[in-house]
């Protein structure tokens, strides 16, 4: 099949798909992630399908072998997999690109990571509506902290992150705090259901303007901090290489201590 048969073959599924609908009114807050694999297909041949047949709402993202493994082996559900994997790629473009602006114009770069408390056992207790209503509120409550310079994403089955540019970690930590008393109380009316207060664990990592932080290690900590945040014993937030509040021997870190009595460096 040479390239304009693909092309019209590839256009006309995407017109079909846009009035699958049959012209009836959406439902409000209702959208669906649909993925098509295109075997052959480059960024370079996406961009000039792009040019020959516009398109809104489209996006391709390229297919290696490290964003498309074996779907077969993935246990439970396999489509919700994938669209767990491209908006993680598409959440680790928008890091990429906030480090870029770092490293021209300095400051700081916060990303703040989190989970149901104890989500793994909530899974196995609640039914699925009860835990998805749990994690949307979760996705509520960092949708009031964020500002629209900040990015929100998903980086796994119930996990949401907060990408936070200009944002130290001090302030990253108060933010925390603040969004575990919001999800508190959004959460109240499902302790009865959940055998007690649903709570939320965060993990943050830190960029500097003077580090070499790459998209991939500044997750790798957040998802660290996230996972020593799901073990304390109480506060559940932890900040990527800095001692938990339970475990220190004053409350405030000699880093801090500097910051707060002689302001930043």
């Amino acid at each position: 099949m040479n390239s304009n048969a693909e092309f019209e073959a590839l256009a006309k599924e995407l017109r079909a798909l846009r009035g699958a609908d049959g012209g009836k009114p959406r439902a409000g807050g209702e959208s669906v992630l649909v993925a098509r694999l295109l075997p052959g297909f480059s960024v370079n041949r996406w961009q000039e399908f792009l040019r020959h047949y516009p398109t809104a709402r489209w996006c391709a993202l390229p297919a290696g072998p490290g964003l498309l493994p074996d779907l077969s082996a993935v246990s439970g559900n396999a489509p919700a997999h994938l669209a767990h994997l491209l908006m993680a790629e598409m959440f680790v473009a928008q890091i990429h690109r906030e480090l870029l602006r770092l490293t021209r114009t300095g400051g700081d770069l916060a990303l703040v990571q989190t989970s149901l408390l104890g989500r793994d056992a909530l899974a196995a207790q609640l039914r699925a509506d009860a835990l998805q209503t749990l994690d949307a509120r979760l996705v509520d409550c960092l949708q009031q902290c964020r500002e629209e310079c900040d990015s929100l994403g998903c980086t796994g089955p119930g996990h949401f992150a907060l990408l936070l540019p200009g944002v130290s970690m001090l302030r990253a930590r108060l933010m925390a705090e603040q969004m575990q008393q919001a999800f508190k109380a959004q959460a109240a009316d499902q302790a009865e259901m959940a055998g007690g207060a649903p709570q939320c664990a965060i993990g943050i990592a830190c960029a500097s303007q003077g580090g070499r932080t790459t998209p991939e290690s500044l997750l790798q900590k957040a998802e660290k901090a996230l996972r020593e945040a799901q073990a304390q014993k109480r506060g559940h937030i932890c900040v990527s290489e800095s001692a938990a509040l339970d475990a220190r021997g004053t409350l405030v870190h000699s880093s801090e201590k500097r910051f707060l009595f002689f302001g930043g460096n």
